[in-house]
């Protein structure tokens, strides 16, 4: 196996003081597709696959919302 090591870099104590700080990397150009936002008590682990804007994530809201439609209907 070749699984890649990872460490934290950063603790912050909410949610959006972390997403914050990887939209400062992405801004300055780092590349956060190699970036995971991990809670503690875990219950969720966001790996971040790119920098999107209000209108991408609407969509992709509209998106998941038409399928749970979808399904349900």
């Amino acid at each position: 196996m070749n699984e890649q090591v990872r460490r934290a870099i950063a603790s912050y104590t909410t949610y959006q003081e972390a997403e914050r700080a990887v939209d400062h990397l992405s801004d300055h150009g780092f590349p956060v597709e190699r970036v995971a936002i991990i809670g503690q008590n875990v219950r969720l682990v966001e790996q971040v696959t790119g920098r999107m804007g209000h209108g991408g994530a609407g969509l992709q809201d509209a998106a998941s919302g038409a399928l749970s439609g979808a399904l349900l209907g």
